[in-house]
């Protein structure tokens, strides 16, 4: 009910604003074009789940300092926590670090967003077959 809610929201016009934990950094609501889709592990979340890239680098890189100093991923490469942070085997261990501005969940990168505004559907086209080996007389 909520995401219809928030659904009805967004496309109503209404601004939409940043969900970033540690407070927005831009003074303005988010740009849907522009924002980072994200996903709360409670049903009871208020809040609208996009942040600005900006705030989400911001996020993104508070967290990967969280792993850095968390258990197993200690000793994992840079690389390895960029790749790992927001699938199953990273977020296990970075999600305490993720906390909702609503104290009610936890948010995670929605890796499932579709680009619905920018989206540009791509088809194949058929190649034409181009009859090879012919030969035709032309002085006939």
């Amino acid at each position: 009910k909520q995401w219809y809610q928030r659904r009805v929201a967004i496309t109503a016009g209404i601004f939409i604003t940043c969900c970033a934990p540690n407070g927005c950094t831009v003074p303005s609501p988010v740009n849907l074009h522009q924002s980072v889709k994200l996903t709360s592990s409670s049903d009871q979340c208020v809040c609208s789940l996009f942040m600005h890239s900006e705030c989400f680098e911001q996020f993104e890189e508070s967290v990967l300092q969280y792993l850095k100093l968390s258990g197993r991923a200690r000793s994992w490469s840079e690389k390895q926590r960029r790749q790992n942070i927001w699938s199953k085997r990273g977020y296990d261990l970075a999600f305490k670090a993720c906390l909702c501005k609503c104290k009610k969940g936890f948010l995670k990168k929605d890796l499932d967003q579709v680009e619905e505004f920018d989206h540009v559907p791509v088809t194949k086209s058929k190649k034409k077959k181009v009859p090879t080996g012919l030969c035709v007389d032309t002085t006939a």
